[in-house]
């Protein structure tokens, strides 16, 4: 009987942290999809998978499994075609398993001609990597830059020649970006991080900042 009573509270707990979830998930829904219509964004719930297969080419959306994309609204944001969405994938399993959540930022970027190229902040991982051949692009003269982030392309040259020093000062001094772009689009997000409806105006700026850093140069 005893277990039984122990089993009912947990199943109870359980389910309570279930539908808690699943009412800030509903209120976050409702807010974003204000923010959109204020925007004048266009905005859907879930993808349909079309937008998935779309993103497939960037690291981000190929890692992990169970790989989701909700809450997408697409507009202009200073004259910049761009897509707002959450995304979320879980990496390992059982009580290893850890579920990855993430407000990503797309951004047109087709005529920066800019190269191909994958930023994010450096882990242990990526020093694993570089022991058995997996490039990171490092400077000399800027060893904060070269501490903080990773940083590889296909073309080390070009990838070279677009991380000036104001490119360089810029992530020096904001840590934890994580950036991709292949060429047509640029992404933009920090991992494990989503953004809150009230503050998604101000990621919106800060997407549009790193596009127009990247546009003068």
């Amino acid at each position: 009987m005893f277990v039984l009573i122990i089993f009912a509270a947990i199943a109870a707990v359980l389910i309570g942290i279930y539908l808690g979830v699943q009412y800030l998930n509903r209120q976050r829904t409702q807010a974003l999809k204000s923010l959109a219509a204020s925007l004048s964004f266009t905005f859907s719930e879930k993808d349909d998978g079309s937008l998935m297969a779309q993103m497939s080419v960037f690291h981000l959306f190929s890692q992990g499994y169970g790989r989701r994309i909700t809450n997408v609204f697409t507009g202009k944001f200073n004259l910049v075609p761009v897509t707002v969405m959450d995304y979320k994938y879980t990496t390992g399993s059982g009580k290893n398993s850890h579920t990855w959540q993430q407000t990503v930022l797309v951004m047109d970027c087709a005529k920066l001609q800019l190269p191909l190229f994958i930023l994010h902040p450096e882990n242990i991982f990526d020093k694993i990597g570089s022991i058995f051949g997996r490039k990171d692009i490092n400077f000399d003269t800027a060893p904060v830059f070269s501490k903080r982030y990773f940083l590889r392309g296909d073309d080390d040259t070009a990838v070279r020649g677009l991380f000036n020093a104001r490119v360089l000062g810029y992530f020096e001094q904001r840590p934890g970006l994580s950036i991709e772009c292949d060429g047509a689009r640029l992404i933009y997000y920090r991992t494990s991080k989503r953004v809150l409806p009230d503050k998604l105006q101000a990621f919106l700026q800060e997407g549009y900042d790193l596009f127009d850093l990247f546009k003068v140069r």
